[in-house]
């Protein structure tokens, strides 16, 4: 049956035995979910990825059969059996006469509220606290796990190179749409690097029984925090993404947690999963590798999305962006400290673009605009309505904000903390002050010179200034006056020049890629 007329079918009630109210869907690359108000039915869709293979009737079924097997693992009261869709005439219906058309996988449908994904979206209170109890229980999922060593003929090293090559062959047709030409060079050359050197550590572990039958899909949007808690939705549609080693299972979530903004939970949830496993001295070794290849893959997966032409457009849409975070937060991973410097006029998205760079590394971001509000004494959102350079901005105003901002940098640097300087830096002492600063040190530094054409800036000057929520007191009316005060940066390797009339995302890729390719990536 034809995949979009069984979606359209699907959505009405009467698909359903003993439902009643508003079908709900959810899409994926591979599957769509119908949620009724206490079951969620999932569908399989009729592709092949290479890694999947969904297309027959039977097949399908399999998988469903899979799935409920193994997921039964960590939900066995959420995960109900194998349901058939039937069709009789012209009505779908699921478990009733008919001719099969496709099988779903039933499950009880869990508390939304209770959803990881959903707590971490509204700050919910009490997270770093659950992060015990749920390191404890991946912790304990692991040791019970089942021992694999050198499955269908292949070592785990063996396996983990095929799955990175089978990952560049895959994401190769993205480059220039989902992250910048060049990246996936540069992740080869360190995968590459990485399994030359660490060959020996990988087949040592797999010896010593941290191979094991895993999840193979651990992130926020798998977990429901009830008690107890119901991890769901594992990998079962190919044994080479779910066997692994248990680094590599720990880091999905790990990486999930730092691409939701909540790099504090992550190293909760390491800690009590260190804590209730045990010793385990690879770890650290291990753990950004794996982190990169799950980000890798992750992007990979919602580039898919976006090219999905059965997907909404807005579906589409989010995947892309997503896609490039994904990308991103794995070269975030590759890239050491550095200290980054925006620079150029308002309007250009300076701050824009330091937030998408410290996303991406987990950079401490200094954003001049708040700073300054906070060494007057006044709120982020109070406004300053003085001509150019006077005031709040006079030079002994910018002069004591510019000194600050140093001195914390500074500190970061000396912590080896990653740390982005969101100002104007309009004038080239500022600029000196704070590479001296960071050659002192031997850090690596970085200006980014931002541009865009001047209609763009003073659209978004307008615009920023209409909506009264930002800490910036840039406005159209001194724009020019700014321009013709700002003094000419240096040419060096060390000087990025971003276009921010392309989307911020890709040019975080950029970013990125040109710091890597500037200092190299392996920390």
């Amino acid at each position: 049956m034809d995949a979009q007329k069984l979606h359209q079918a699907l959505l009405s009630p009467q698909a359903y035995p003993d439902e009643a109210g508003p079908i709900s869907c959810v899409e994926t690359h591979v599957s769509r979910l119908y949620f009724t108000p206490s079951h969620v039915y999932k569908v399989k869709k009729p592709v092949d990825f290479g890694f999947l293979n969904f297309t027959t009737l039977d097949r399908r079924r399999f998988y469903c059969q899979e799935e409920v097997r193994l997921n039964q693992r960590l939900c066995p009261d959420t995960y109900l059996g194998v349901v058939e869709i039937r069709q009789q005439g012209r009505r779908i219906r699921i478990d009733a006469d008919g001719d099969i058309v496709d099988y779903a996988v039933l499950m009880n449908r869990l508390p939304q509220d209770r959803m990881l994904d959903h707590l971490i979206e509204t700050t919910a209170p009490g997270l770093e606290q659950e992060m015990g109890r749920l390191g404890e229980r991946i912790a304990g999922f692991h040791a019970a796990a089942p021992i694999h060593r050198g499955g269908a003929g292949r070592s785990h090293l063996e396996v983990m190179q095929f799955n990175w090559q089978e990952n560049f062959e895959q994401t190769a047709p993205f480059s220039g749409q989902s992250f910048a030409s060049g990246v996936q060079e540069l992740v080869a050359d360190y995968v590459r690097d990485f399994f030359n050197t660490q060959a020996s550590l990988l087949e040592h572990r797999e010896q010593r029984g941290f191979v094991r039958e895993g999840h193979g899909d651990l992130h926020a949007e798998h977990i429901c925090l009830t008690d107890p808690i119901r991890v769901y939705d594992c990998i079962e549609f190919n044994q080479r993404f779910r066997v692994g080693d248990v680094v590599n299972d720990l880091a999905f979530l790990i990486m999930d947690l730092d691409y939701r903004g909540r790099r504090d939970l992550a190293l909760s949830l390491l800690a009590a999963y260190r804590a209730s496993f045990g010793a385990d001295p690879d770890l650290q070794t291990l753990l950004p590798f794996y982190q990169i290849y799950r980000a890798w893959v992750r992007g990979k997966v919602d580039s898919f999305l976006a090219r999905d032409k059965s997907a909404e457009k807005s579906l589409c849409e989010l995947a892309q962006q997503k896609a490039r975070r994904y990308f991103n937060l794995a070269l975030g991973y590759l890239c050491p400290p550095v200290l980054i410097m925006t620079c150029g006029l308002m309007g250009v998205g300076k701050t824009t673009l330091a937030k998408a760079l410290a996303s991406a590394t987990g950079a401490l971001l200094l954003r001049s605009d708040q700073l300054r509000k906070q060494l007057a004494g006044l709120s982020e959102t109070a406004k300053s309505n003085d001509p150019f350079g006077t005031g709040l901005y006079s030079p002994q105003q910018t002069e004591r904000t510019y000194a600050e901002l140093l001195r914390q940098a500074e500190i970061c640097m000396r912590q080896g903390q990653a740390v982005i300087v969101d100002a104007s830096f309009s004038r080239r002492s500022d600029r000196v002050r704070f590479v001296r600063a960071a050659e002192a040190m031997n850090y690596p530094w970085f200006i980014l010179h931002l541009q865009c054409p001047q209609k763009l800036a003073l659209q978004r000057l307008d615009r920023r200034s209409e909506e009264q929520e930002d800490a910036s007191d840039g406005r159209s009316a001194i724009y020019a006056d700014q321009a013709a005060a700002f003094e000419p940066i240096a040419v060096s390797p060390q000087l990025i020049r971003v276009d921010t009339d392309e989307n911020v995302d890709y040019n975080a890729s950029l970013v990125l890629r040109d710091i890597l390719k500037t200092i190299g990536g392996d920390r």
